[in-house]
């Protein structure tokens, strides 16, 4: 049976256009909003100006300082207007369903007093932004009011030899080592008219960019005039895709067409409608599904002989191998059109951390070996069993030192064992990859839970006792989602998959035998009730914070477990089975064979608080941090190298607008706990083991997520 629809090109133009021009619509395709300039109708008066803005379905403005506030009247738009006129204003605008976004004020001095009447005057009218071309001297006076009323800077330039704003260069060289509430209004005119273009102006600008006056002229001169959007020599495709590249979302991209100024009105809606085609395209590139080639393998890292454990503050040297050490590796890559491919290899170990080091060594195999594949895309992390060995004698410094241990594998010996391992079970899932579908799902069990105990007083304890009489409850969350990503073969035969939870394996964390914790239940069961072939991929989402140890209850849980006659760990393992039976046939129904694919490395320079303290850090894996950003189908994932705390995880999630979000802490590096600023007004146990303040883990959420959404039109 055909069941006709219509056309989906068709659906997403129109919703671009209401998106782009509506305001009562919240979200757009990359978060882009277009809007005019009322300099475009400056023979008329600013209510004219909104009148002829609503006419076109454009739902934003920009006002410009000096413009006739209303017909029959000689009031001017500029901070002597009075209170009245100034609501008035903004009765007219909400009547109109058109946003003030900003306002052009062409100086702001620096005598503070001055500069205080510009700023609340924007801050009546309701702006976000003011669009100006200040002295760089007043910059500081100006800054300090931008933080203090919420509003931005945005520079302005004119061409060449009318402006010192002209070079995009010395529009970024006055806004460094300011903070993000200063930076540029690029006019894209005005840098064709100074021979720049505007992609190349964009790049340098960077995430300075805070507004455009997009512009398209007929030549690139002086003496120029504007056309519409896309018929002249701007280049404007070029200059949004550089933008999209890049990740940048500017408040307004305002039409400010300064030709046939009594009336251009339909060369302004032109504009727009450009503006909304080549979003649709831009969209729809950003949405492109390939078809989906995916690979599994899985290798035995378990040592060859004893060597010391880490995790605890102790020295254990190995008695023997409880249950095995697993590296299990998982290749995806998609292949479109003129062979453009995405890539990446996760490889999950069951170890207490990466190092920075091993990961940049098993990088450098795996390019000799594997030139198709782009050793940057390789995505090492650890499930953090304290049951596992090191992988540098560097690291801790002395403190699991067996240079006296006869018949001890030191470290460095285990992390040249390691790289081989690992390096092996990447090239065989690269070598493995075939026609693949994948599917997700969410299902849910409770696994771990906070350790820090909160008590009357303010303060917290890893581990503290709660049968206190000031026991207030927990310090932070904790969650019960198990996250989860099928992978299938043609005929819909389950091959893999991901299962993701905020949880370290750390139940039986002091042993002195080599143990994957309760991951090693959990793969045998879900390989009995799956099959013995499908591969188990573990990922530890944000949980600096969570351990599944239990907190309270204890006497109920221990006989709860009695009379089940299992372990804790095995209670775990059943919890996370049950939860992947009870949506496996959900996922079952919606397996995607193409899907959209990408995958970002993202360098990121997070404020230290102390310096590095041994053993938790690696002082190279902070500056900068790198994560790895995917999209794949519906979901994203995002990675860091910390002990994230759970709370910095969740803001992530709910913040993106993919329909889950797996968070992945402990990958490629070990840079120690990130705590939140509860924590560390909390004390105790976190107080003293990390660099990174509260500060960069709010810094890392807000790139993380930025980074995400830009992977989604």
């Amino acid at each position: 049976m055909i069941t006709r629809r219509p056309c989906p090109v068709c659906i997403l133009l129109a919703v671009v256009c209401l998106v782009c021009f509506g305001a009562a619509v919240a979200e757009t395709p990359f978060g882009w909003r277009v809007g005019t300039a009322a300099w475009c109708f400056n023979q008329f008066s600013f209510y004219e100006a909104i009148d002829k803005t609503a006419s076109i379905g454009m739902g934003n403005i920009e006002a410009f300082e000096g413009q006739r506030v209303m017909p029959g009247a000689e009031i001017k738009l500029d901070t002597a207007l009075t209170d009245e006129v100034i609501s008035q204003i903004r009765v007219k605008l909400d009547q109109s369903t058109v946003k003030l976004t900003s306002i052009y004020i062409h100086d702001i001095p620096g005598d503070e007093a001055a500069c205080r009447r510009i700023f609340e005057f924007a801050r009546k009218l309701g702006v976000a932004f003011i669009v100006s071309e200040p002295a760089p001297e007043a910059l500081d006076v100006i800054e300090r009011c931008c933080n203090e009323y919420n509003i931005n800077l945005a520079i302005h330039n004119h061409p060449k030899g009318s402006s010192r704003y002209w070079n995009p260069e010395e529009v970024a060289r006055v806004c460094q080592g300011r903070g993000p509430r200063i930076g540029a209004c690029g006019d894209t005119g005005h840098w064709l008219r100074s021979g720049l273009k505007p992609a190349d102006a964009f790049r340098i600008l960077g995430k300075r960019l805070l507004a455009v006056h997009l512009k398209d002229l007929n030549v690139a001169a002086m003496d120029a005039h504007d056309v519409p959007w896309g018929q002249g020599c701007g280049e404007l495709e070029l200059a949004l895709r550089t933008l999209r590249e890049l990740r940048i979302t500017p408040a307004l991209f305002a039409v400010e067409y300064e030709s046939e100024m009594d009336n251009n009105l339909p060369r302004v809606e032109e504009c727009g409608k450009w503006f909304a085609q080549t979003l649709e395209t831009l969209a729809a590139e950003a949405n492109h599904e390939d078809p989906l080639f995916a690979g599994w393998a899985s290798i035995d890292i378990t040592p060859p002989k004893p060597a010391a454990l880490v995790g605890q503050f102790h020295k254990r040297i190995s008695t023997g191998v409880l249950d095995p050490l697993t590296a299990t590796a998982l290749a995806l890559e998609t292949r479109g059109p003129n062979d453009i491919k995405e890539q990446a290899v996760l490889v999950s170990c069951d170890l207490v951390s990466i190092e920075k080091r091993i990961t940049d060594r098993v990088r450098g195999t795996i390019k000799a070996q594997l030139p198709d594949l782009d050793p940057g895309k390789i995505i090492i992390n650890a499930t953090h069993t304290h049951d596992g060995p090191g992988l540098r004698d560097e690291t801790f410094k002395g403190r699991y030192d067996v240079s006296q241990d006869a018949g001890v594998m030191t470290a460095s010996e285990y992390g040249n064992f390691f790289v081989q391992q690992v390096t092996q079970a990447v090239v065989e899932a690269w070598q493995n990859r075939s026609p693949a579908g994948m599917s997700w799902a969410l299902g849910s069990a409770a696994v771990g839970i906070n350790r820090r105990a909160q008590y009357f007083n303010g303060t917290a304890l890893m581990y503290g006792d709660t049968s206190r009489e000031d026991f207030a409850g927990f310090e932070g969350s904790a969650d019960t989602g198990v996250q989860l990503l099928f992978f299938w073969k043609p005929d819909k035969t389950l091959t893999g998959m991901i299962v993701n939870i905020a949880c370290p394996s750390q139940e039986t964390e002091s042993l002195s035998q080599f143990s994957a914790d309760f991951w090693h239940e959990t793969r045998q069961e879900l390989k009995q009730r799956h099959g013995e072939g499908i591969f188990i991929f573990p990922q530890c989402a944000a949980a600096g914070d969570i351990s599944p140890h239990r907190m309270f209850r204890k006497a109920a849980e221990e006989a709860m477990l009695a009379r089940k006659g299992i372990s804790r760990r095995q209670e775990i393992a059943n919890r996370i089975t049950h939860a992947v039976d009870d949506v496996l046939p959900t996922a079952l129904n919606d397996i995607k064979f193409a899907l959209a694919f990408k995958h970002l490395l993202i360098d990121v320079d997070l404020p230290e608080i102390q310096p590095p303290r041994e053993p938790f850090y690696e002082t190279d894996s902070v500056h900068p941090v790198r994560f790895h950003a995917l999209r794949i189908g519906d979901i994203a994932m995002a990675t860091n190298p910390f002990e994230f705390f759970l709370d910095y995880g969740l803001r992530i999630q709910a913040r993106t607008r993919a329909i889950l979000t797996f968070p992945v802490q402990l990958c490629d590096a070990a840079s120690g706990y990130l705590p939140t600023a509860e924590a560390i007004k909390g004390g105790g146990y976190s107080a003293d083991k990390f660099i990174v303040s509260p500060e960069g883990g709010q810094i890392l959420v807000n790139e993380t997520v930025e980074v995400l959404n830009s992977l989604w039109p």
